[in-house]
């Protein structure tokens, strides 16, 4: 069997090794706290050599923030999607709610990683893993809007009032093992189609959905 030509090969262990110090960082981050955790804990749980931290980043806060983006470039990619193509108020919220407490259950570790490091994330980077997916989430919500899928509400108000939703139901499905995400998707849904109607609807167009949760008094006009 031939070997790889030597700069693949280069290529290829620099994959690796960066790949190896982002697992070792999101293993320290949640042990013991971004603040807590020193360049040389990294650098001990990869089992690479001293010094090779810094051909790859400048600093832990960088490696910090690769380990959150990962995820969260995804999830947000996955969310857009699903409210860019919803025909409802219903589906634009369930599907997203769905795809974030999805990857919640089946990753708690990720989770776990932002509420251990919650003051962290927020205060280093609020105009990036934060502020990306919430100036998205925004776009969506204005979208949703100009199609008759919402009232005209406060953009920023009903943004903050989605993601804390998110945010604190995803709290409990990560501390809390062995929770439906799909339950907890109808959960979130229930409670804001149900308010939202106390708003009215937008347009002609404007549509609830039907069937989100047993019981769910929905309105179509």
């Amino acid at each position: 069997m031939s070997s790889l030509p030597r700069d693949n090969k280069r290529e290829h262990n620099k994959q690796a090794n960066r790949a190896t110090l982002v697992e070792a960082a999101r293993t320290c981050f949640v042990q013991m706290g971004f603040d807590a955790v020193t360049v040389r804990d990294i650098v001990r749980e990869s089992g690479l050599a001293p010094g090779t931290f810094y051909n790859y980043f400048d600093d832990k806060e960088s490696l910090f923030k690769e380990v959150l983006d990962e995820r969260m470039s995804e999830i947000t990619r996955r969310m857009h999607d699903l409210r860019a193509s919803a025909t409802t108020l219903s589906d634009f919220l369930f599907g997203a709610f769905q795809t974030l407490f999805e990857k919640i259950v089946e990753e708690p570790c990720f989770f776990e990683l932002i509420l251990r490091n919650e003051y962290a994330v927020r205060s280093l980077f609020k105009e990036t893993v934060i502020g990306i997916p919430m100036q998205q989430l925004k776009a969506d919500l204005n979208d949703a809007m100009s199609r008759g899928l919402f009232p005209e509400l406060d953009v920023d108000l009903l943004a903050a009032s989605l993601y804390g939703i998110a945010f604190e139901i995803g709290r409990v499905l990560c501390e809390q093992g062995g929770r439906n995400a799909d339950q907890a998707a109808r959960f979130a849904t229930r409670m804001l189609v149900e308010g939202i109607q106390t708003f009215g609807l937008s347009g002609p167009r404007a549509k609830l959905g039907r069937g989100i949760a047993p019981g769910m008094t929905v309105i179509q006009t």
